[in-house]
Parts: structure tokens; C-alpha cells; sequence
């Protein structure tokens, strides 16, 4: 069965890198009508990824509408915390420019597959043999 986890504004400020949470204080500290933003970052890319795995028919959904799948939260740590940086003016590494893309990658797959993410029910490939005889494939 898989593991959900409660993806909030306050398991992301407990998550992110040490010098992005230090810029955030200070960004704070500077602009005080923004102390809810990142809470609307953080609740856009959770739904975004609840909205994804719900296309997945072989996903059960936690019906804890703040809660995410386990495989999902460090890209949407990624992706919190690339939004973040951009809307504080941050410049990103390519470290960080990756972990977004890769994030946006397993996040469209999300929206397309339908791959079993708790392995009790996953199906096992099937391999036959081709056996070409005279008259064709057997």
C-alpha cells in the first residue's frame, strides 16, 4: 500500500535547503504582505500532483486532500521551492534547474500513466518466443 504524507507549508519549510529558508526570512522580514505565499505555492503544487496521480485509475487517492504519495514529495519539494526562489528574485543553480525539470518530467508521467505504485498488485512482464518457421511467425 502506499504512503501518504502530509505535504504542507511547514514540512516544506522544515525540508528546504538551509540557505533558500535563510533567504525566505529575510524576504519575509522585507516584505511582510507575502508571509502567505508560500503556502499558495505549496498548496498549487500539491493539487497539481493530487490532480496528476488521481488520472492514474490504479492509484487509490487519501482522501486527506493535504496528504501526498511518498514517491511524489521530492519533486514537489523541488518545484515549491523552485517557485519560491524565482518569486524572491533567488538565481538558480543548474543543480536546481534540473531537480524542477525532472520534477515537471515525473509530473506530466504521472498525468499519463497508470503504472501500480503499491508493488502487491503490479503485474509481471509476459515474454514468449518468436519462433520463425517456414511459413511465418509461430
Amino acid at each position: 500500500m502506499a504512503e501518504w504524507i502530509e505535504f504542507s507549508e511547514m514540512y516544506v519549510l522544515g525540508a528546504m535547503p538551509s540557505d533558500v529558508a535563510t533567504a525566505y526570512a529575510a524576504w519575509l522580514t522585507a516584505h511582510p504582505a507575502k508571509a502567505g505565499r508560500l503556502g499558495e505555492i505549496v498548496g498549487q503544487v500539491l493539487a497539481d500532483f493530487r490532480t496528476g496521480l488521481s488520472a492514474n485509475p490504479n492509484v487509490p487517492m487519501d482522501e486527506d486532500e493535504t496528504k501526498l504519495e511518498i514517491r511524489c514529495v521530492p519533486h514537489a519539494l523541488a518545484s515549491v521551492v523552485y517557485h519560491l526562489m524565482m518569486e524572491m528574485g533567488l538565481s538558480i543553480n543548474m543543480s536546481g534547474m534540473t531537480a524542477f525539470n525532472n520534477a515537471q518530467v515525473y509530473l506530466r508521467r504521472l498525468y499519463t500513466s497508470d503504472e501500480v505504485l503499491a508493488g502487491a498488485v503490479s503485474a509481471s512482464p509476459s515474454y514468449r518466443a518468436r519462433v520463425i518457421g517456414e511459413h511465418g511467425e509461430v
